[in-house]
């Protein structure tokens, strides 16, 4: 059993890349960088990398175990069999509920034709991911080792490691010193994303962080964020550098903005976040964690709307993909509040 946001007991969310391995991102941040740092180089012992041919695979009919090379084998991930099944054009939820015997001749067939290198990244006996022969490696251990020549091994975190990602925020030790701050303190500091499977891009954010509810908004997107896709073979160790300090000097503008909200009237919250909601396309399970958070801390203004999106990014009944696009959204209504239209674009 897990909590959500309001200290209820619930099931924990069926996700089969979001298996926990190392910390939660709604704590607070008490982990050291170089633990994890730790935490991952012992991970990486077992894994490796290679590059083959599809014709070099087959599918065994009995239990659907990746065979490489003719010899070795190995037993497919669930998110590793879903991109096995999207390169070779074949509709995963057909490729499941298939029979053993049909799903292995409908693999290998499509395995002969294809004819093309693609990536197998392994652990151990298991088959993590299936990716492009051009995919650029830049794994977790990569980039913190480049935070940790700026920020040292003892710098203070909060994490998230899951089979799919990497989500880690660094809090600023100083909070930012704006009004109000003794009743409701904000600290600046900056969001990683890293997924080592494919499924997200490198992402270096600005991030404001408030003490009172350990909420987490992150400014995702546009001039408040560094990306970079898992492709090309430019150095990019120097590039992820900048980025770290970019992102710490904009979050100071990020939480001025966020402070900001304060002062924006919004005369039926319930009613705008259910367009939000709308908007943004929230799942049923998000709009039932954001429509209890807002219970939590409801207002009439753009503060209190915001504060329910990044409040519900930090419940465990959601998967850490909705916890993050939840908290992304709050740095991204943020950023429209300058606009004067926030809930529209």
């Amino acid at each position: 059993m897990v909590l959500s946001a309001d200290g209820t007991a619930v099931s924990a969310p069926e996700d089969t890349a979001s298996e926990l391995r190392f910390g939660r991102l709604n704590e607070e941040p008490g982990s050291m960088l170089g633990e994890l740092r730790d935490r991952l180089a012992a991970l990486a012992h077992d894994q490796r990398d290679v590059v083959v041919s599809t014709r070099e695979l087959a599918m065994a009919p009995v239990d659907s175990a990746l065979m490489v090379g003719g010899s070795e084998r190995y037993t497919l991930r669930e998110h590793a069999f879903g991109q096995l099944a999207a390169k070779l054009g074949i509709p995963a939820p057909y490729l499941r509920r298939c029979d053993p015997d049909l799903r292995a001749r409908n693999v290998n067939r499509w395995l002969r034709e294809t004819d093309r290198d693609v990536m197998l990244r392994f652990e151990g006996g298991e088959v993590r991911g299936v990716l492009s022969g051009s995919y650029r490696v830049i794994n977790h251990l990569d980039i913190l080792g480049w935070l940790e020549s700026r920020l040292g091994a003892n710098t203070q975190i909060r994490c998230e490691l899951t089979e799919g990602y990497l989500d880690m925020q660094v809090v600023g030790d100083h909070e930012t010193g704006m009004p109000e701050a003794r009743r409701d303190p904000l600290h600046r500091g900056l969001h990683l994303r890293n997924s080592e499977v494919g499924l997200a891009r490198v992402n270096i954010s600005a991030l404001v962080f408030r003490t009172i509810c350990l909420n987490g908004l992150v400014m995702g997107a546009g001039r408040w964020a560094y990306q970079r896709r898992h492709v090309g073979k430019a150095e990019i160790a120097d590039q992820v550098r900048e980025a770290f300090d970019h992102a710490i000097e904009l979050s100071a503008q990020a939480a001025t903005a966020f402070a900001g909200t304060r002062g924006i009237q919004v005369k039926e919250p319930e009613k705008a976040l259910d367009r939000i909601v709308t908007r943004y396309e929230l799942a049923e399970d998000e709009h039932t964690a954001v429509n209890r958070a807002y219970q939590i801390e409801p207002g009439q203004t753009l503060y209190n709307v915001i504060n329910a999106l990044t409040r519900a990014g930090n419940d465990n009944v959601l998967t850490l993909e909705s916890r993050h696009k939840l908290q992304t959204l709050g740095g991204r209504l943020t950023d429209l509040s300058a606009t004067g239209r926030w809930i529209d674009n």
